[in-house]
C-alpha cells in the first residue's frame, strides 16, 4: 500500500505532466516537479536514523543534522542517502524551482521538459 506521502508525490507528478502536456505554466511544471520529488524522496528515506537519532519526519532530520531549515535538512538527507545522480537531479529541481518562483516565471519549454525528465527518474528510483 502506498503511503500518503507517496500519493501526494504522485498527484504533484500528474499535475506537472498535465501542465507540460498542455504547454502552459512552465514555471509550475518545474515547481510541481520539485514538490513531487520532495514527497517521493521523503517517503523513500523516512523514517531513518541520523547520528543515532530516529527521524520520522523532516523536522527530526533538521534537528539531527543541526541545520537551520527544512530545505537544507532535506538536501543533506538526500545527499547522504540517495545515489549521486538522484541527488544532483534533486538539487537542480530545487534550484530551478526557486528561480521560477522568486526570480522569473519565464521558463522555457526545454527546461520544463528537463524538469519532468528528472522527476520521472526520481519517481522510478523511489518506486
Amino acid at each position: 500500500m502506498k503511503s500518503s506521502q507517496f500519493v501526494h508525490g504522485e498527484r504533484n507528478k500528474d499535475l506537472c505532466q498535465d501542465l507540460l502536456k498542455n504547454k502552459i505554466y512552465y514555471d509550475w511544471v518545474v515547481t510541481t516537479a520539485f514538490y513531487s520529488s520532495i514527497h517521493l524522496l521523503e517517503d523513500k528515506f523516512l523514517p531513518t536514523e541520523i547520528k543515532e537519532i530516529k527521524c520520522t519526519n523532516i523536522a527530526h532530520v533538521r534537528k539531527a543534522y543541526n541545520l537551520k531549515g527544512r530545505h537544507m535538512a532535506r538536501a543533506k538527507l538526500i545527499e547522504d542517502k540517495a545515489d549521486q545522480q538522484i541527488s544532483i537531479k534533486y538539487k537542480w529541481l530545487d534550484d530551478r524551482s526557486r528561480y521560477a518562483r522568486y526570480t522569473t516565471y519565464k521558463v522555457q519549454a526545454a527546461e520544463a521538459h528537463k524538469a519532468e525528465q528528472y522527476l520521472l527518474e526520481i519517481f522510478k528510483y523511489c518506486k
